[in-house]
């Protein structure tokens, strides 16, 4: 790749791909500049370190994924709901479209994001958070439509989600069945909404 035809959001993409794969212990600066045919003076142009760097991986990743499973006032439960599962099928698909299999990038960096890493480490605990927050949304618009009982915490439901979720994504890394992660999902609303 020409460097006049590299920008930050390619060098983050091939960030996300590979911290994704191997974690970003296992992945240094040179294995990226590879990736993206970029020298290490233009890295360092858009990045002041790799902790940095990181930070916009994890942040251009949850945009992305916020994007897809976003919560939308203007349609009812069902319909959210709907797009929400969709849009985790479809990163159960990505992540099991190369080899070795994927992991939650979240996820990843969130292991990783030792105290050596603050800044890596509060906005990946942010970006959780929101994450958590879009999913407490959904479960709270599904109890004031009748779908969830009245007495469960939306919040709580929430966590046990994502974290169903991260289980999910670690089983199929190990078995690689990607129609059971997905029933596994299904099944998990299914007894939300009971």
């Amino acid at each position: 790749m020409k460097k006049s035809s590299t920008s930050r959001q390619v060098i983050c993409s091939a960030g996300e791909r590979l911290f994704s794969q191997f974690g970003l212990s296992a992945v240094g600066i040179k294995v990226i500049l590879d990736e993206v045919g970029i020298p290490k003076g233009s890295f360092y142009h858009y990045f002041k370190s790799k902790e940095a760097f990181a930070v916009c991986v994890a942040e251009q990743y949850f945009e992305q994924t916020l994007a897809s499973i976003e919560f939308d006032e203007q349609l009812d439960f069902k319909e959210n709901l709907s797009t929400m599962l969709t849009a985790y099928h479809g990163m159960l698909d990505d992540l099991t479209s190369v080899s070795p299999i994927k992991g939650c990038l979240l996820a990843n960096l969130m292991i990783e994001a030792t105290d050596n890493f603050p800044e890596l480490k509060a906005s990946v605990n942010s970006l959780y958070e929101r994450w958590i927050e879009q999913l407490a949304q959904l479960f709270y618009q599904g109890q004031q439509q009748g779908f969830i009982a009245k007495e469960r915490d939306t919040s709580f439901m929430a966590h046990v989600f994502w974290n169903q979720w991260q289980g999910v994504v670690l089983r199929l890394k190990i078995d690689g069945d990607k129609q059971a992660a997905k029933r596994s999902l299904v099944q998990s609303v299914q007894l939300m909404t009971r």
